[in-house]
């Protein structure tokens, strides 16, 4: 179970911050290391991306339009 206080606590960062938290509680759980499979995902989608830099959406972007449809529902 998490600890509250220590959630309480996280959830009072910014959210530039917690996404550094959680990215460094990521790293902890598997040293940084991806399996050849998802590397493999994370070239493909690059070089999508690459290729169709106009189809481009920021995380921000993509997250606020994820949390307008879910008020919608």
């Amino acid at each position: 179970m998490v600890d509250q206080a220590l959630y309480e606590r996280a959830l009072q960062l910014d959210e530039s911050s917690r996404r550094e938290l959680i990215a460094a509680l990521q790293d902890s759980l598997d040293a940084g290391e991806i399996s050849p499979e998802v590397a493999a995902l994370i070239d493909r989608r690059i070089a999508e991306a690459d290729a169709n830099p106009e189809t481009f959406v920021s995380l921000d972007e993509d997250e606020r339009e994820l949390r307008e449809r879910r008020r919608i529902a």
